[in-house]
């Protein structure tokens, strides 16, 4: 079986993590001789974009120097979901096992 530990210490930092997407946007500025008219318009612009309870939506503008940290969180993010979804498979196992590796015994008591 996989090795829950193992697993836990392969992972990046959880302070260097950020549930979201990456969405980069391009914008024409309406002045009708700019180049934006026969273009894909001004940008690139990147934003990370979270939607939040109540379906709100948060957008963070990123500057080139925060895209790559950015970038970096997002995939931290999705070890760490990818981790939590192997251990739970794991401990669901265990559970219709019955593992004894589960129970925790009182303190003082021996086995």
């Amino acid at each position: 079986m996989l090795d829950r530990q193992k697993l836990a210490a392969e992972l990046p930092p959880f302070e260097e993590m950020v549930r979201g997407s990456l969405v980069t946007r391009y914008r024409r500025c309406g002045k009708p001789n700019c180049h934006c008219v026969e273009t894909d318009g001004h940008g690139p612009a990147h934003y990370l974009a979270v939607t939040l309870k109540g379906g709100k939506t948060e957008q963070i503008l990123l500057s080139q120097e925060m895209l790559p940290v950015a970038r970096q969180y997002l995939a931290n993010y999705k070890r760490w979901w990818a981790a939590l979804e192997k251990v739970s498979d794991v401990n669901r196992r265990l559970l219709r096992m019955r593992a004894r590796e589960l129970v925790k015994k009182p303190e003082g008591v021996r086995s």
